[in-house]
């Protein structure tokens, strides 16, 4: 009898752990079948910089990266997953601690749910370059843009001026110019403008990521009057019975002077040195103009001769077709056309009356601007420039006519 009751305990024991393992993966079954167990990639998860104000406090700068992401693979039941969302993982870096130099800093993840792991991240580690912020005094160059109004040109302004350039080491060292651009098309006053400032590499690409103390230059710029006045020829003695005082003569017999318009508007000649009219017969000699207070030549480089006869200078006629015209700035997304034909022509003639040089055609430089024109067909003015030992007879301003076209699709 005690021996069937020990079967009979042996038995029920054996059902129970058949019926546990039964219910095991019964349980194992339905867990798979009803809420089954799935693993997702979260891509492009920002990664938080931590503890940027101690890179700042210690003078230091990040170079790169500036921002990144991370792929996140995550492993967890179908019911949490289904809840994940872009606010659910978040990825960070900690720089605490970090000076100038390379690094390779671990990514950190969470998952902000129950029962999920992550099971990778890509990339695991950032690769950051921290340099140390720096300062440096340099030369701006300051230019001018545009042209002045009709009958005005520029004075002297200021060449160069210096400021204070701050940022990563490797930025500052990049710098191959400093300058600051002034607008001055149609000035017609003297004024002071103001040109925010530009760092260039030495593939003249602007470098953003530096500043300037101070931020932007005030440039005095002087806004001169030209005209053109008579010269006279101012002599003493007397004059040889047989000569008439209308064959004394001088040349350039006009000159282009510059000043403040108030004072030029007030002058009416040029007058030359005294000069004895017996120094002048059967001769030609140099002689100086003489110049109010605050009025210049605008070129200073012409001389005048005078004589007691006629005096017959050298003129030139010069003439650009289209193929001599340089185009400058022209706008990438445009095709430029010059459609004016008829040729242009100007007349020279040598600053010094004395000398017989010639000018060479390939000698003269001709150039149109295109800074700020857009679509359409517009006059511009034409630039020449000649070699300084000569000098423009007469010089009205030339324009050629200009058509911008877009480009198309294909760069037509």
């Amino acid at each position: 009898m005690k021996e069937k009751k020990i079967k009979n305990n042996e038995k029920d024991r054996m059902l129970l752990v058949i019926s546990v393992v039964f219910a095991t993966f019964l349980w194992l079954y339905v867990r798979s079948e009803v809420d089954p167990e799935r693993t997702v990639v979260i891509r492009d998860v920002n990664v938080r910089f931590e503890n940027i104000a101690e890179i700042k406090a210690n003078n230091l700068e990040i170079i790169s990266p500036k921002e990144a992401t991370v792929n996140v693979k995550i492993t967890g039941n179908q019911s949490n997953i289904s809840k994940l969302n872009s606010d659910s993982v978040s990825a960070s870096v900690n720089l605490a601690g970090y000076y100038a130099g390379d690094y390779k800093i671990p990514v950190k993840v969470s998952v902000n749910g129950t029962n999920m792991v992550v099971e990778s991240k890509t990339p695991e580690t950032l690769n950051f370059k921290i340099e140390e912020i720096v300062s440096r005094d340099i030369p701006v160059n300051l230019t001018t843009t545009g042209s002045v109004a009709d009958n005005y040109v520029l004075g002297n302004i200021k060449q160069e001026e210096t400021v204070t350039v701050t940022g990563a080491k490797s930025y500052i060292d990049k710098i191959e110019k400093v300058t600051a651009v002034f607008n001055v098309n149609d000035k017609r006053e003297s004024t002071v403008l103001t040109s925010r400032i530009n760092a260039y590499d030495k593939d003249s690409e602007i470098i953003d990521e530096v500043s300037f103390t101070p931020e932007t230059i005030d440039l005095e710029v002087p806004i001169l009057k030209i005209q053109i006045l008579p010269v006279r020829l101012n002599i003493t003695g007397d004059i040889p019975e047989d000569m008439d005082i209308k064959d004394f003569s001088v040349e350039p017999n006009s000159v282009t002077v510059k000043g403040n318009s108030v004072v030029v508007n007030k002058i009416r000649e040029i007058s030359t040195e005294l000069i004895n009219v017996n120094d002048l017969i059967d001769k030609q000699i140099p002689v100086e103009v003489l110049l109010p207070d605050g009025v210049s030549l605008v070129d200073k480089d012409v001389k005048f001769v005078a004589s007691a006869h006629p005096i017959t200078i050298s003129r030139q006629k010069i003439t650009i077709n289209n193929e001599d015209i340089i185009i400058k700035n022209a706008p990438e997304d445009y095709n430029v056309e010059i459609i004016e034909k008829d040729e242009l022509e100007f007349e020279v003639t040598t600053k010094n009356p004395m000398s017989n040089n010639r000018l060479q055609k390939n000698s003269v430089v001709a150039t149109i601007d295109l800074s700020g024109f857009e679509e359409g067909e517009h006059d511009v003015k034409l630039n020449i420039d000649i070699p300084v030992e000569f000098r423009f007879i007469s010089k009205d301003p030339l324009y050629v006519k200009v058509k911008l076209n877009k480009k198309g699709m294909f760069g037509r």
